[in-house]
């Protein structure tokens, strides 16, 4: 049976005492199996959901290898520092495939992260319906306007000039009209003041203006393919409209990143279907691209697609993830790194039976343990941390437990909302327990 679990993820302060942490670091450890238990909050409110019975809690932790995280745990205790008036933002990158395009896994690690460290905003937001793909549920692009697109998915739709969320939209008539909406899950503030636009870097971009003007309004352009949009009053929608009469790669929009002024974490989402290290490599100068969301920490969930390819090979993953790593690391030197295991699952084949019909049945990944040993090496030789989402999940054949208790879908390879979120909140309880470590 599953068991039902209490996360404590409500809008606080970090105001632990010494004492009280070290007193509740022994009860947490006793009671893991049946709770996932963030931490103690000032206010409190409850969203309960079912774990799955196969987990590994004692596995829940990040392994290090070597890597200081003490500059990210310092910069993320000053921003409950409230005496100090300068304007402090973490910057996180989840950077992945379909497992994080859908959302709910980072949005499983960012509403608690937000509410322990503050909320600074949405962060990156793409237009993925318009590239005719699926998009998280809580924002949302529109427009009346005819879009051509590319992704960065090898394949017929490939670009080397998408943008740093993996995708680009070009308009295909004269007239850009482009609205933007957050909207709230679970009660958490979506509203901004401060829109991020990325777009082509090219001086001839066309003009977008704010539709009905809002109070305060400042456009500026701190970089080339990016225009800053500011106001004073929050809001959870905003229409950009303008012409383009050059070409439509002219006035190419990747993206944009939201946030409402207030000191905190950003946790921006960067997920593609059938994404691997390979796609993110193919972007042109994709390291520079990443660097303008100045990220502190880059959590890299990729692996799944590697796993499932006829073609594996053990060096050539390596050597792309030594290429994303190091691309990144050229224009963000002081970022760190979180790479993430696969889970179990499996490979879906087809048949004919003696019918004649076709029908589809799943076997083993021979792969999955090669890929997940080949990450954890990487990360092991080169002092970059691993959280080993394979093991924590139940290993081998844990995707019967997963299928069974509704955690993942009947495809033997994605997980259900309910199994994202449990991973999701499982990443942030390892995040959480490693920074308490560096409090104490």
């Amino acid at each position: 049976m599953n068991r039902t679990v209490t996360y404590i993820l409500t809008a606080f302060t970090v105001l632990y005492a010494t004492s009280l942490v070290a007193q509740e670091a022994d009860s947490i450890t006793a009671a893991k199996r049946d709770t996932l238990s963030a931490t103690r909050l000032d206010v409190e409110s409850f969203i309960t959901i079912d774990t799955i019975s196969c987990i590994g809690f004692e596995a829940d932790t990040i392994s290090f290898n070597g890597a200081d995280w003490s500059p990210l745990f310092q910069s993320m205790e000053q921003l409950n520092d409230t005496a100090q008036g300068e304007k402090k933002i973490v910057s996180v990158i989840h950077l992945g495939d379909s497992h994080v395009q859908a959302g709910f896994l980072t949005e499983a690690l960012r509403i608690p992260m937000q509410k322990a460290w503050g909320n600074a905003g949405r962060g990156l937001i793409t237009p993925l319906k318009i590239t005719r793909t699926n998009e998280p549920s809580d924002y949302r692009f529109t427009t009346p306007d005819k879009w051509q697109y590319n992704r960065c998915i090898i394949g017929k739709e490939f670009s080397s000039r998408v943008g740093v969320g993996g995708i680009l939209i070009e308009p295909v008539t004269e007239s850009i009209n482009l609205t933007i909406e957050t909207m709230s899950r679970h009660g958490e503030d979506v509203k901004f003041n401060r829109l991020r636009l990325f777009h082509a870097p090219t001086d001839s971009f066309p003009q977008l203006l704010l539709d009905n003007e809002p109070d305060g309004l400042v456009v500026h352009s701190p970089a080339a393919g990016e225009t800053c949009y500011s106001w004073d009053t929050l809001t959870n929608t905003i229409s950009l409209k303008g012409k383009n009469s050059l070409e439509p790669a002219n006035a190419a929009i990747y993206g944009a990143a939201l946030e409402n002024g207030l000191n905190g974490i950003i946790v921006h989402t960067i997920g593609n279907n059938s994404a691997t290290y390979d796609c993110y490599n193919r972007t042109e100068e994709y390291g520079k691209k990443l660097a303008s969301l100045s990220p502190q920490l880059v959590i890299i969930s990729l692996g799944t697609n590697e796993s499932v390819s006829s073609v594996f090979n053990r060096e050539r993953l390596e050597q792309q993830i030594d290429c994303l790593i190091q691309s990144i690391k050229k224009e963000s030197p002081k970022t760190l790194f979180l790479l993430t295991t696969p889970a179990d699952n499996k490979l879906r084949k087809r048949r004919r039976n003696k019918r004649g019909r076709r029908v589809t049945y799943y076997v083993e990944n021979p792969n999955l343990p090669l890929v997940t040993e080949t990450i954890k090496d990487y990360g092991a030789k080169h002092n970059i941390a691993v959280w080993d989402w394979y093991t924590i999940a139940g290993g081998k054949g844990a995707y019967k437990t997963w299928i069974k208790e509704e955690g993942m879908r009947n495809d033997h390879i994605h997980y259900t909302p309910k199994g994202y979120t449990v991973q999701g909140n499982l990443l942030f309880q390892s995040i959480l327990n490693a920074y308490e470590q560096h409090t104490r």
